[in-house]
């Protein structure tokens, strides 16, 4: 694997990189880089969480010229949600660079977006309805505009925006370079790109790459009338932290949202028919951590970025195999693991066979996490003569090693993680805090009764909002992770591992 060091970036940009902690590239940047570097169109096939923005906006600000202060190019996005989520990233990206990057989007007031267009922008991030807008009123002109990107083509379909899409591509200069970056490639799309894209070099991110590694995949075969009462049961037993839940439809979100409420569960629905302002509402919500759950249809979840979405529950079976990857792929973000449920009924089970097929992946029946503990490899190095056997005693609660379709042996899933030698206590992450009802007196219980380490092996402990930090003796660094991830603590899955600086 190479490094960003190695893609011929610039040093302003790789400053931003090195502060952001990039190290290595993810598959599409590493092959789409180059690519854009190089002058080349290019189509992505590729998720959101596979890192396409960098994909595309790291080339897009190398080419930019600082003291030519027309539109030099233009990301357009199919929802302000992503419009937004982009241009922050293109901000940090461009952090050490003197360029000026502005979201134009619906739902905001238009001349405070061409007060900032007069003012100079070296790149566009708009929805396509608002750069509409601003054309036809002369706000935004394009003849400059060298470099341009389609994010989330597929979207921009579903919600019948292709047409404005090809008008605004029409208005830019014939000598442009072009991305596309789509999850699925419908037949419309590829006739907008053989329109629009001069030879475009086509890089696709396979299913498998995106699913299989970090999320376990299960299913529930239960009647129709039954799939709700059994959805309440399954969120009681597999405590997700934040889940979204995926409807069909617009109405059946709505129905689902209103009966979950009934039933005492902290939910809001996101869906198409509702207004922007709702929308941002629930969004803003859901990613502040307010909300717990959210019933979206697929076109309004697309884009979603959230880190800390535990759980995907698929209430109605996708469309296809590529709707089933996009959904699935909003947990399991930034290096965690994430747990896909889908529910079929009896007359819906051959759907899980072709979704296997299709991404390469197998999804078994659907276990509560005692079963899945039970049902698991026992990792040799956890065996202890003398067990801990406290009733409030750290369970394994979700064993994603368990549900891994890799056939490496037991042995080797069993051993601990390495943690680099030191002379002083070594600092570990835990991802639970205060908010989670955990306190330092639980963590020392934990790491006394759990990790087996003597009260000397133990040193400062910091409860924060959100997570901690402890410190223990770094011979018994290793230990402590080993044994004490991925079990629980007051009912909550905590997961270790060492702090970086």
């Amino acid at each position: 694997m190479i490094s960003f060091k190695e893609l011929g970036l610039s040093p302003q940009i790789q400053q931003a990189l090195d502060e952001l902690g990039f190290d290595e590239p993810t598959p599409i940047q590493d092959q789409a880089i180059p690519e854009l570097l190089g002058g080349h169109d290019v189509i992505g096939q590729a998720q959101t969480g596979t890192g396409k923005t960098a994909a595309f906006g790291l080339p897009l600000l190398q080419y930019l010229d600082p003291d030519n202060d027309e539109v030099q190019a233009v990301v357009l996005t199919p929802t302000r949600e992503l419009c937004i989520q982009v241009t922050q990233a293109l901000r940090s990206y461009a952090e050490h660079l003197d360029v000026e990057i502005v979201a134009v989007f619906g739902g905001a007031p238009i001349k405070s977006q061409q007060a900032q267009l007069r003012s100079g922008a070296h790149v566009v991030v708009a929805t396509v309805g608002r750069m509409m807008d601003l054309m036809s009123r002369r706000s935004l002109v394009l003849t400059a505009a060298r470099y341009i990107v389609l994010d989330e083509a597929d979207e921009m379909l579903d919600l019948g925006f292709i047409e404005d899409v090809e008008k605004i591509l029409r208005m830019c200069p014939s000598g442009r370079q072009t991305a596309l970056f789509s999850a699925t490639m419908p037949p419309p799309v590829k006739r907008l790109a053989e329109s629009y894209m001069y030879d475009p070099t086509t890089i696709s991110i396979t299913p498998k790459t995106l699913t299989v590694d970090a999320i376990a995949q299960a299913f529930v075969e239960v009647g129709a009338k039954e799939k709700t009462a059994k959805l309440v049961e399954l969120l009681k037993i597999e405590e997700p932290e934040q889940a979204i839940i995926f409807c069909r439809t617009k109405i059946g979100a709505d129905r689902l949202e209103k009966t979950l409420k009934n039933k005492g569960l902290d939910v809001k629905a996101l869906h198409g028919d509702m207004s922007q302002g709702s929308r941002d509402g629930v969004m803003i919500a859901f990613k502040d951590h307010r909300v717990r759950l959210l019933v979206a249809t697929d076109i309004a979840a697309r884009g979603l970025d959230i880190e800390h979405v535990t759980h995907v529950i698929n209430f109605d079976v996708p469309a296809s195999s590529e709707v089933y990857v996009h959904r699935i792929g909003r947990t399991g973000r930034v290096g965690r693991t994430g747990r896909a449920i889908t529910f079929v009924t009896p007359a819906q089970r051959e759907e899980i066979g072709r979704i296997e097929r299709d991404v390469k992946t197998t999804i078994g029946e659907w276990e509560t996490p005692e079963e899945r503990l039970e049902h698991a490899p026992r990792p040799r190095r956890r065996e202890r003569s003398k067990p801990v056997e406290e009733p409030s005693a750290p369970a394994k609660g979700n064993d994603d090693a368990a549900e891994s379709t890799s056939e490496e042996p037991a042995e080797a899933k069993a051993e601990a993680p390495k943690v680099a030698k030191s002379n002083g206590p070594v600092k570990l992450f835990v991802n639970r805090g205060e908010r989670s009802g955990i306190t330092e007196e639980d963590l020392r219980w934990a790491l006394r009764e759990g990790a087996v380490l003597p009260e000397e092996a133990i040193h400062e402990i910091n409860v924060l909002h959100r997570f901690s930090f402890v410190q223990v003796d770094s011979d018994k660094a290793e230990q402590t992770v080993e044994y004490l991830d991925g079990t629980k603590v007051k009912g909550k899955e905590i997961r270790l591992e060492v702090a970086k600086n």
